[in-house]
């Protein structure tokens, strides 16, 4: 939790202090290596690693590049002819989603570490729940 205390504290003093997204997402890598995430497809039982969940972040900065060549929006500094967002997004995407997950243990943390009652896929050997 405190990486993802660190990563809310860098969104909002990135603009007065150096940038720590790059030291952050490093971190969080080895970190979160062994993490997985479980959960549910109608009555089945599934887990996957966190970082493979993580990967939305490249999905959502593919997705801000279409629509900001699609003119959905723009940012200030594309007013005058479409180029691809930053990778430093790519960035903050992947600490959002770290955020977010962390954000949603916090509030679930009763459930989070409860086992499913029923279905395959449950493995508490080894994994770390997150």
């Amino acid at each position: 939790m405190a990486l993802v205390a660190v990563a809310y504290v860098n969104f909002f003093s990135h603009h007065f202090v150096a940038d720590a997204r790059l030291g952050l997402s490093l971190l969080a890598a080895p970190l979160f290596s062994h993490c997985r995430i479980h959960f549910r497809v109608w009555r089945e039982h599934r887990w996957m690693p966190l970082l493979l969940g993580l990967l939305v972040a490249s999905f959502i900065w593919f997705a801000e590049n279409i629509g900001i060549w699609a003119n959905a929006w723009l940012y200030p500094g594309q007013r005058a002819g479409w180029r691809m967002v930053s990778s430093a997004k790519l960035g903050s995407w992947f600490l959002l989603g770290i955020l977010s997950r962390g954000l949603v243990l916090a509030v679930h943390r009763a459930t989070a570490l409860a086992p499913p009652d029923e279905g395959r896929g449950w493995n508490p050997s080894g994994s770390r729940a997150f």
